[in-house]
Order: C-alpha cells, then structure tokens, then sequence
C-alpha cells in the first residue's frame, strides 16, 4: 500500500517496555510485510531494549528512547534530544500504540501523523486515549501475541479474525549478530541436547522455585544451562546448580548474547518471562509455565505451555498466587524429554 503521492507508507509502531512483551509485540510485524511488502516500519522504544530489533530485516528504523534515564537525571539538553529524535523521524501515515500508557501514547503523538491504540477498557492507562484518533476493542481473554496483531491489522485496516492472528508468528523473527554467538561456545554441546532453564520473570508469583526446577534437571541430565539477569534471579541460578550438580550458570549475558543463546538450544523451559519468550520468536522448542498470568501466546507443537487451574486476573495478576510452584517436576521433565525426542 502506498499513500496518495505515490511513496511507501511510513508506519510507527510503539512499545517501550519490557522484554517479554516487546517480543511478543514484534509477532505483528509478519502480518504488516505481508500486507504492505514495501512499507517502511520504524519502532520506537526503551533504549534498553533496542537491542531485541537488532538484525530484524522488517524494521527500517529504530528509535531507542532513554526516558529512564531522564527521569533519574533531569536534563533539558537530554529532553531535547529525545524530542528532535522523534520529531525528525516523522510524520507517519500510522502511529499504533501498542504500549496503552500515557507516556507512549505522548511519545507516539510527537511523532506525527494518525495514533491509534487500544480501547479504554484494554489498555494499561484510560488517559492514553487523549492521544488517539481512534481506539480499537480487543478482548482481553486473548493471548496477547493474538491482541497485539488484532490491533495492528485494526489499525492498518487490515481484515483478520482472531483464528487468523493466532496463526502468527508463522516464522521464526528474533536475529542476531554472529559475534554475539562467541561467548557461548564454550557452553555448547555437540554431543548432547543443550537445554536453557530460565529461572526468573519480572514478578516473584510468577518464578517456579529453583528447587523444582533442579528436580527437572536432574531427570533430564543433559547439558543444562541456567541464565540470569539481575541478582535474585543469579541466586535462583546458584541454588538450581546446587542441588544439581551437572547444571552449569552461565556468566551475565548482554541481550544480543541471549538472543543468540535462546536461538542456540534444543530446548528452553521457564516461567512467563522475556528469554523464554525468545524461545518462540527463534523458533525454538520450549515449555512455558503459567501460574498467575494468563497465557501470552498460541501454544503449538514445539511451543508448549503448562498452566495451572488458576483462574488469573486478566487486567491485573493476584501477586499473592504462588500457583506456578504446583506444577509437578516430573510433568515438566516428561514433556521436555518429548520435545528433546521430537515426537
């Protein structure tokens, strides 16, 4: 689709954070190439997490906002700076706000052109809508990979059913540098299936304890390797290692080096987090357990998910249910020794 003068549409697409649902929002980017080839997309999100865009062939442009750290450290220079960065990049014909906050709808609106985002009562913040020109109904009881491309193909009045976006992502989207790949290879195995246990999420109800998830790795045995990203997610890892000795941590991995991990193994099992989410953006076996969240994505073949009889709370979680820690280790050792077999 081009505009009225001819040249490609210029679409922006806003998600600012977190990691886990950056990926999953990049899911809509298939859809999007599908139905405008020549299109030219721009993302626009936490310096932080730019990083998950490097390498992705659909995105022309990448603006990576440090809005954190603005507010830690006042600046005017640094406010202006973010201001021309999105100013100079625009105007857009579309600008979809897949965050629904008050501070991205603000940012998508300095960008120029149309807004559009979520309904009042599926967004994150009502007052976003202040920004919007329209706001598009998507019903919460669906996984939000399903939410995210329902809005775009709303927004970019593209026809889709629900069944039809559940389809995405048809391929594996998460890329990666091959020098990324370097730290690594000392962990790697070419004789055994390398299996990545992820041992935390962004809230404790959602983490499986690291006991358990030791019990999985010592039915497995196979070259298990533990990530982690911030301290008690390193003391998950150190207690998982040390009931079972054959599991090896690995050092504090740079987002690049972490996509190339999760892109790496035979197998990836944690809780409802960004690097197990990784798994299905690369195309990668995984088993993804969901205690007090709902589930995030289409569950397949290869992309497995383990849910307990938890009813969630779909707007906002119960951070007082532990359910996750429920399910059995040898439930979850069973279906990993499934996928490892490819059966």
């Amino acid at each position: 689709m081009r505009t009225e003068n001819g040249s490609p549409m210029k679409i922006a697409l806003v998600r600012l954070s977190s990691l886990g649902d950056i990926v999953l929002c990049m899911a809509s980017l298939q859809v999007i190439r599908q139905t405008f080839p020549d299109c030219r997309i721009t993302w626009v999100t936490d310096q932080r997490f730019a990083g998950l865009l490097d390498c992705q062939p659909d995105v022309e442009q990448v603006i990576a906002l440090d809005l954190k750290g603005i507010k830690k450290r006042p600046s005017w220079s640094g406010l202006v700076a973010q201001f021309q960065a999105l100013r100079s990049a625009g105007p857009f014909d579309r600008v979809i706000d897949l965050h629904g906050m008050i501070k991205s709808a603000v940012v998508g609106s300095l960008l120029g052109g149309r807004q559009d985002g979520f309904a009042r009562s599926c967004r994150k913040e009502s007052l976003a809508g202040l920004w919007y020109r329209e706001a598009y109904s998507i019903p919460d009881d669906l996984p939000a990979t399903v939410r995210y491309t329902l809005l775009v193909c709303r927004a970019l009045g593209i026809a889709c059913s629900p069944a039809e976006a559940a389809a995405y992502p048809q391929r594996p989207y998460m890329h990666w540098q091959k020098c990324d790949e370097a730290v690594l290879e000392p962990y790697l195995s070419d004789q055994a299936k390398n299996v990545l246990i992820v041992p935390g999420t962004s809230a404790p109800n959602k983490n499986y304890p690291p006991e358990q998830f030791a019990a999985v790795a010592n039915q497995l045995k196979l070259n298990l390797l533990v990530c982690h990203g911030n301290d008690a997610e390193y003391a998950a890892a150190l207690t998982i290692a040390g009931h079972a000795p054959h599991v090896r941590v690995l050092p504090r991995l740079r987002l690049g080096e972490l996509k190339a991990l999760a892109g790496r193994m035979d197998l990836v099992i944690g809780g409802d987090s960004g690097p197990t989410h990784l798994a299905l953006a690369s195309g990668v076996p995984s088993i993804t357990l969901f205690g007090a969240t709902p589930v995030c994505f289409t569950p397949g073949l290869r992309n497995r998910v383990i849910k307990t009889a938890t009813v969630p709370n779909l707007l906002k979680p119960d951070p007082r249910d532990l359910s996750v820690a429920e399910i059995p280790a040898g439930q979850i050792a069973e279906l990993a020794a499934e996928l490892l077999s490819g059966e």
